[in-house]
């Protein structure tokens, strides 16, 4: 039986990490390195960040990208398909905004 659309995407993104990482992305709009996320987002542990990443670029949400070997410097940016996730991104803010003080 094929998944409904909604709970792909759910079970695409629907982790709290997984959505913090992409906002971040979304927000900044440019590539970001393994520590940079790892302080952005803290209290997250670098085991944790570094298994939803690996979720995120199989996914294809996030691209992998090797700078250099010596030393290996990485960095990872939304793909298309990442970026799409902007207007999901941007209703939940203004729905968030909406209804903060209810």
């Amino acid at each position: 039986m094929k998944e409904p659309n909604c709970e792909r995407t759910i079970a695409m993104i629907g982790n709290k990490w997984i959505l913090m990482i992409v906002n971040e992305f979304n927000m900044r709009k440019e590539p970001l390195r393994f520590n940079s996320l790892l302080k952005i987002l803290s209290p997250v542990s670098s085991k944790t960040l570094s298994i939803k990443l690996k979720e995120l670029v199989k996914y294809n949400i996030l691209e992998k990208k090797i700078i250099s070997m010596d030393p290996i410097i990485t960095t990872y940016e939304l793909t298309e398909k990442g970026k799409d996730l902007a207007v999901l991104f941007n209703s939940m803010a203004k729905w968030g905004k909406k209804w903060q003080k209810q």
